[in-house]
């Protein structure tokens, strides 16, 4: 039986001599059935777990963690709105309560695509007495977010150079944070030792203190690039790859400002160090075969909404599929993104003015391995890499997008989840063609 199940029977068998147990203690009823919810929402027992929220809800109804519980159910149902609607409620009920806010900010711009909501929300936060330092971090990179989202890319650069200025940024920009013990570093990095109440934290809670810290130090190197000021990055990036150099993610984002700033060999340079660190991971055993991928990919093809994608299965020699791992080394070196999904593949004309020729698709494995958590959810992360990658090639408009599910021209891929195992935890990752998600701790 689960931790959180044996608690919930506990409380319940209690239950006749305690009626008045309605509080917040952790033995109390109304903690077991917030305790059973997450737990079976995390178990994906969706209605099992509204059942626990709605328990709690009655019994305290002017608390608001059942419908922050319930909002998290919402999203996990795939209606941001009502989703949204609970957080809302949340806020309504405590308007100090920090959680629904981050969490309402989170759906109204990744999910409902309201940047203007989002940045609302965030600025109230940012609002809330006893602030700690990460949080306001945190709420600080997501509302730069919303303003880039918004084109408002002079106040985002504004925000991004007061979040730089953090002592706590500033401390990671001179390579004086780690998660080991005895850095010297005390000062800013006093957060790092302590917890909210001053007490000494542990060298594993440390450790997800540092984590935390890179992690939002990596999303705030990742907008200095949305914002076209890769210089500001570099200092930042520079420190993390040389305190951490086994984070591929910090890697890969060095990568690409150092491409942006216009040193193509030390870009190259740190697309190889990626390339090498990926390459150490151990694929999940669900991770489906190439077989499977080149079947599923010529499906796509066959299927698509657009009929000049649907061609290249039908042509009497039909596109080549080739299903690899990762791109070669050679393809690194000429430039290409190393955690890049799917390549177009082309051939030379008759003559030098001839158009190039679309002969075949690459897809790595890999790499849209890292956008997934399960078979079902690789197999239509790899349908997206296969059209995004020939609608861009075929150069289709708007409309002709949207009719094979995709976002806008210019619209960035996704961002992907979490790989299988890294040094840091939920790091902030990307692409030179992404699509926003959550890259939130």
């Amino acid at each position: 039986m689960h931790q959180s199940d044996v608690l919930y029977t506990a409380a319940m068998a209690s239950e006749d001599s305690e009626l008045d147990d309605s509080g917040y203690g952790e033995t109390s009823r109304y903690a077991a059935h917030l305790d059973r919810g997450w737990s079976l929402l995390e178990r994906a027992e969706l209605e099992a777990a509204r059942q626990s929220a709605c328990h709690a809800q009655e019994l305290r109804p002017d608390a608001p963690d059942a419908a922050v519980l319930l909002g998290a159910i919402a999203l996990a149902e795939g209606t941001p709105l009502e989703s949204l609607r609970w957080y809302e409620a949340a806020i309504e009920l405590d308007p100090d309560y920090l959680e629904p806010y981050l969490a309402a900010a989170q759906v109204a711009l990744f999910d409902l695509g309201d940047p203007e909501r989002s940045l609302r929300l965030c600025d109230e936060a940012l609002e809330l007495e006893g602030l700690g330092s990460f949080d306001a971090l945190d709420l600080s990179l997501l509302a730069a977010e919303c303003q880039i989202s918004l084109d408002r890319t002079e106040d985002a650069r504004n925000r991004l150079a007061t979040i730089a200025a953090h002592p706590l940024i500033e401390a990671t920009a001179r390579g004086g944070v780690s998660p080991g013990k005895g850095d010297g570093e005390r000062g800013p990095l006093t957060e790092l030792e302590e917890d909210e109440d001053g007490e000494p934290l542990d060298e594993k809670d440390r450790e997800g203190q540092v984590h935390r810290l890179i992690h939002l130090a990596l999303r705030l190197s990742r907008l200095w690039l949305d914002v076209a000021l890769p210089q500001e990055a570099l200092p930042l990036l520079r420190a993390l790859v040389e305190r951490f150099p086994n984070n591929a993610d910090a890697w890969h984002i060095l990568s690409e400002a150092e491409h942006l700033h216009g040193d193509p060999r030390a870009s190259c340079h740190a697309s190889l160090r990626v390339y090498r660190l990926d390459t150490q991971l151990s694929p999940p055993k669900w991770l489906p075969p190439p077989a499977h991928i080149h079947r599923k990919v010529v499906q796509v093809l066959a299927e698509a909404a657009d009929p000049a994608i649907r061609e290249l299965s039908q042509r009497r020699s039909a596109l080549v599929v080739l299903v690899h791992e990762l791109p070669s080394m050679e393809l690194i070196l000429e430039g290409l993104d190393s955690r890049v999904t799917a390549l177009s593949l082309v051939s030379r004309g008759a003559d030098p003015t001839s158009a190039p020729i679309l002969t075949g698709i690459a897809v790595y494995r890999r790499n849209i391995l890292r956008l997934a958590r399960s078979p079902d959810q690789f197999d239509e992360e790899l349908r997206l890499a296969v059209l995004e990658e020939l609608a861009a090639f075929l150069q289709l408009d708007d409309e002709r997008r949207g009719e094979l599910g995709l976002g806008p021209t210019g619209t960035p891929p996704e961002e992907p989840v979490e790989p299988i195992e890294e040094e840091i935890e939920d790091p902030a990752k990307g692409s030179r063609r992404r699509r926003r998600k959550r890259m939130h701790s």
